[in-house]
């Protein structure tokens, strides 16, 4: 096979067969005719690959394709694949199928060896990002305002977080995502009194108690290196009470400006925390911005389809430009 028919990217997506996000940033490498390379974890098995973790360099073969990555030709990689951090219940599944799984994502993983390119975002960044208390930390360091909030397994600190308001927000400390047999369940916010957390059993696990915030307009915010735009979400031209997410089907968005200090903020916060794209969520209340959650891999194709924002586009520009000053390529 002549070298010439050997395709050597300059972008790898690594993303899900079913991932219809990823389509708007390919479609968008095309268009900047840049090389480019979607793997999808399910169609991993059809090709024979080679992995040499000190060259470094991937090699793969199939029917469709025979290509090679390495340092030199890499700019940058679309990380689709965010849900290692807390899939770990293989239960149900044959011996086999555990096996198979597990190692493909730890293949995966693997291509983190790829250090000389831009990653959006990088897996360890990513897993570091998804810690609502880091999150919560580093968002009051860059001058948000943030929610009363306690991680607790009881409801005492309940009174000094909830302060004047008669509700207190109750959410995961982590993506609450349950499966049994074939039913999957997830977990939304809820606004509690704090006499029903007070007569609720808490010790078995950790919880997030978090100021409640009853009147707000629900933003969502989407950072891509130093730009972003910005959704207001209402139901009916109203905001909504508790979690938005509930009401997604009825929900509306309509393009905001964010006053120039808060964007500053998010682009300042989404840095920090080593990344190059962040889904926040923030709540004006009061006239305060109150920082409440950022998503490391969070959708935005609904805000793109809807709103018509070019986030596709500029994911493949920084993607295909490959790393600049200040850019963070990982750990």
């Amino acid at each position: 096979m002549s070298s010439d028919s050997v395709l050597r990217p300059r972008v790898l997506v690594l993303a899900s067969r079913y991932d219809l996000t990823c389509d708007y940033v390919v479609s968008a490498l095309h268009s900047l005719h840049t090389a480019c390379l979607r793997l999808n974890t399910e169609d991993l098995p059809h090709f024979e690959l080679a992995l040499d973790p000190v060259a470094p360099l991937l090699r793969g073969v199939s029917p469709e394709v025979t290509f090679e990555i390495c340092n030199e030709h890499l700019a940058g990689v679309y990380f689709r694949q965010p849900t290692f951090l807390r899939d770990a219940s293989l239960l149900g599944r044959p011996a086999e199928g555990q096996f198979c799984r597990a190692q493909w994502a730890a293949f995966v993983r693997s291509t983190m060896i790829f250090d000389r390119c831009v990653w959006i975002n990088h897996p360890a960044r990513t897993y570091s990002a998804e810690h609502k208390a880091l999150q919560l930390k580093v968002a009051a360091q860059v001058g948000f305002d943030v929610p009363r909030t306690s991680i607790a397994n009881s409801g005492t600190p309940v009174e000094r977080v909830a302060g004047t308001s008669d509700c207190v927000a109750v959410k995961g400390l982590d993506t609450v995502l349950v499966r049994e047999g074939n039913t999957e369940s997830f977990g939304y916010t809820n606004l509690l009194s704090p006499e029903e957390i007070h007569s609720s059993e808490l010790r078995s696990a950790p919880l997030i108690l978090q100021e409640g915030l009853k009147s707000k307009l629900d933003l969502r915010v989407t950072v891509v290196g130093d730009v972003t735009w910005c959704a207001s979400v209402t139901v009916h031209g109203e905001p909504i009470v508790g979690d938005w997410r509930l009401a997604k089907a009825d929900a509306e968005f309509a393009r905001t400006d964010l006053p120039t200090t808060i964007a500053a903020r998010c682009v300042s916060l989404v840095r920090r925390l080593g990344l190059q794209f962040g889904a926040i969520d923030l709540a004006l209340s009061q006239g305060r911005y109150y920082f409440l959650e950022v998503n490391p891999t969070g959708e935005w194709a609904w805000l793109q389809a809807a709103l018509n924002l070019p986030i596709g586009e500029r994911l493949a520009k920084v993607l295909a430009s490959g790393p600049t000053e200040g850019c963070c390529l990982g750990p």
